[in-house]
């Protein structure tokens, strides 16, 4: 018999630590005495966000509150990680591709609250929603650690920065319309770039049979 957890369980006081943690994060990081403890306080908080799932789906206490609060406490986390990288790196470039991540974070907070009224119920993250978070984590977590604990400076070149912020700004959007654009013939709800995906590899397959002919 399937238990019926309350709002107050494990995985959402994860999910309201991980708020609390990124807010105390973004207040004190500018404090040179306090920097790496908590970048360190960032990068702990998107772990959390893997233990506090596998936690919900493993002891059976997913319940929709904390559907709706898991996705608030990603997006709070990602804003402040990125405003903080914004503050450090102080690139125009860069600040205008994390508009872009926030302005997409921020629709679809409305969007979950538009269906959430509309259907009764809170819309569970899709497979791109997950890679989009996780893509997010791992560059915003990598420039944390790298601009303020290891070797505690802003790099000297770009690149890397551009690539990992670009990218992650293209995943992030493409995620986005994953939910918006209509099904797929089969039913689906895709990403643009999994749409591509998919035309390639059925294309190739065809390809593949009209040689076997």
């Amino acid at each position: 018999m399937r238990s019926n957890p309350g709002p107050v369980n494990v995985p959402n006081i994860l999910s309201f630590i991980r708020i609390i943690g990124s807010v105390a994060a973004l207040l004190v990081i500018r404090d040179q005495r306090y920097t790496p403890a908590a970048a360190w306080m960032l990068i702990l908080a998107s772990f959390l966000d893997y233990f506090d799932g596998w936690y919900a789906r493993k002891y059976d206490q997913e319940t929709g509150f904390g559907a709706h609060l898991d996705p608030i406490a990603d997006k709070v986390l990602v804003a402040v990680t990125f405003i903080v990288l914004c503050d450090a790196l102080r690139l125009s470039w860069f600040n205008a591709f994390v508009a872009v991540i926030l302005a997409r974070e921020a629709v679809m907070i409305f969007y979950r609250s538009f269906l959430a009224m509309r259907r009764g119920s809170s819309m569970a993250a899709g497979r791109f929603g997950k890679v989009k978070t996780t893509v997010q984590y791992l560059v915003a977590d990598s420039m944390l650690f790298y601009i303020f604990i290891h070797p505690g400076r802003i790099p000297e070149s770009n690149g890397l920065i551009f690539a990992g912020i670009s990218a992650t700004a293209l995943i992030t959007v493409d995620s986005g319309l994953g939910y918006m654009l209509p099904a797929c013939r089969d039913g689906k709800k895709r990403s643009m770039i999994e749409r591509f995906l998919q035309f390639v590899a059925g294309f190739t397959t065809r390809e593949a049979g009209d040689g076997n002919l």
